[in-house]
């Protein structure tokens, strides 16, 4: 399911860098760091812990995707994975998603 008003939902195609058949890959908007990349569940899904096990198991298999091309456009020293679940987690738009944030340096 989609909904209409979640920006999650609606992503304009241009801006997906990688997907499979439940979730895609997109640059953050709002980087915390170079390649700062969003894993999101193509149905929407408001929090992590609503997502069924087929669709999570999916995000996760495309976060490894995502990592490989982080690895190789960016060569970063590290990472952050990074779940939000909630409004006081800091959790800003209401549709499941996954942070992989690339850290650089030591």
């Amino acid at each position: 399911m989609k909904l209409p008003d979640c920006i999650f939902c609606n992503l304009d195609k241009s801006s997906i860098l990688l997907e499979n058949e439940k979730a895609v890959v997109i640059n953050d908007k709002y980087p915390q760091s170079k390649g700062h990349l969003l894993i999101i569940s193509k149905d929407h899904f408001e929090k992590y812990f609503d997502l069924p096990a087929d669709i999570r198991n999916s995000m996760w298999e495309l976060l490894e995707e995502a990592k490989s091309l982080s690895e190789k456009e960016h060569s970063p020293a590290g990472y952050n994975i990074n779940v939000n679940v909630g409004r006081s987690s800091g959790q800003i738009i209401m549709h499941a998603h996954i942070h992989l944030i690339p850290r650089y340096g030591k």
